[in-house]
């Protein structure tokens, strides 16, 4: 089973987290999603242990971003010219192209040079 690689916008979306509890699929939370979740939380002074318990609670585990990582951002990326302004978004999607994952993100448009990507709705309709 494909593991689903998730965009900092689906930690919102409380309906997939509870999804995700009752589904075993493999859910995956890149290292760079980690660090704009928690930044979003300590701004809005949320307790960032919140974070973390939601996340296990959810079953997403983070992931480091390693070299490998790193050289599928910057493959993407030629063509684009667009990297200063969505390298997070890079960082963030290279961890669905280097395992062979699906992309799950409230915005699609971010994400166009992978090969599959989805909002929360499409993987819970399609999982049906």
């Amino acid at each position: 089973m494909v593991a689903l690689v998730l965009d900092t916008n689906v930690l919102a979306n409380l309906g997939f987290l509870q999804w995700l509890r009752e589904n075993p699929r493999e859910a995956l939370l890149p290292a760079v999603a980690y660090m704009e979740a928690k930044y979003h939380a300590l701004k809005r002074r949320r307790p960032v242990d919140w974070l973390d318990q939601g996340l296990e609670a959810a079953g997403i585990s983070v992931v480091d971003f390693d070299r490998e990582q790193a050289g599928a951002a910057a493959e993407a990326v030629i063509g684009r010219w667009d990297f200063a302004e969505n390298a997070r978004d890079y960082a963030i999607g290279a961890l669905a192209k280097a395992r062979k994952g699906l992309m799950v993100t409230e915005n699609k448009k971010h994400f166009t040079w992978l090969p599959e990507v989805q909002t929360p709705q499409e993987v819970m309709r399609r999982s049906r």
